[in-house]
């Protein structure tokens, strides 16, 4: 069940978008640290790239899913994550000009 290529590469590069303005704003681990509740984002994760890793690895997870029910899941978990990075990131862009 490959989703639509169109929708791939948006969201990836949606993804390219959000490390480039954390790379941008030098977050460090420190500053992200307890920032995502530990179900929407791996426990693994500890830096901000661990984030990225992470979304990328959702994405083809995504794109190779088998079933309609676990690409929902996969889906509705992506969006979830990608809007709390999107935040996060937002929060520290207002921090900076401010």
């Amino acid at each position: 069940m490959a989703m639509n290529p169109d929708l791939y590469h948006r969201i990836n590069a949606e993804i390219e978008n959000l490390e480039q303005r954390i790379n941008r704003l030098a977050i460090n681990e420190e500053s992200f640290s307890d920032w995502f509740d530990s179900q929407l984002f791996s426990q693994d994760a500890n830096v901000p790239s661990d984030y990225i890793a992470e979304l990328r690895r959702q994405l083809k997870s995504l794109n190779s899913a088998t079933t309609a029910a676990r690409s929902q899941w996969l889906s509705e978990h992506l969006a979830h994550q990608l809007s709390a990075l999107h935040q996060a990131v937002r929060w520290f862009e207002q921090k900076a000009q401010g």
